[in-house]
């Protein structure tokens, strides 16, 4: 009898940097595995969903004009193929060419995505 997999995937960014100054059109880019293989990547801009990527190289084009100036969080919230997910986050502040307001987010929530 095989057993269930329990084990999340590893998720990590790779860009941008964290504590980056970003503007414009920004890659946003991360790296997911799992011994059973990874179902995609939902990346979030201050914890609203931006784009899904279910093949790698795991990244979207983030248009830092649609937000705010100012600190911003980002998430890479990969899943394995059993389920199972795995968080990775940063932070980056939107300098000049974003939306034109200030917002310092104080916690990030992902509770229910699937």
């Amino acid at each position: 009898v095989i057993p269930p997999d329990a084990t999340p995937p590893s998720v990590s960014f790779t860009a941008p940097a964290d504590g980056a100054t970003v503007s414009g059109t920004v890659a946003v880019t991360a790296t997911a595995a799992d011994a059973n293989g990874v179902s995609r990547v939902v990346f979030f801009v201050n914890g609203v969903s931006a784009s899904t990527d279910t093949t790698a190289p795991y990244r979207f084009d983030w248009d830092t004009t649609r937000d705010p100036v100012g600190l911003t969080a980002l998430g890479a919230l990969a899943f394995d193929l059993a389920g199972n997910s795995a968080l990775a986050t940063r932070q980056v502040t939107v300098g000049e060419g974003g939306g034109g307001f200030f917002v310092t987010p104080t916690a990030l929530s992902f509770e229910g995505v699937q």
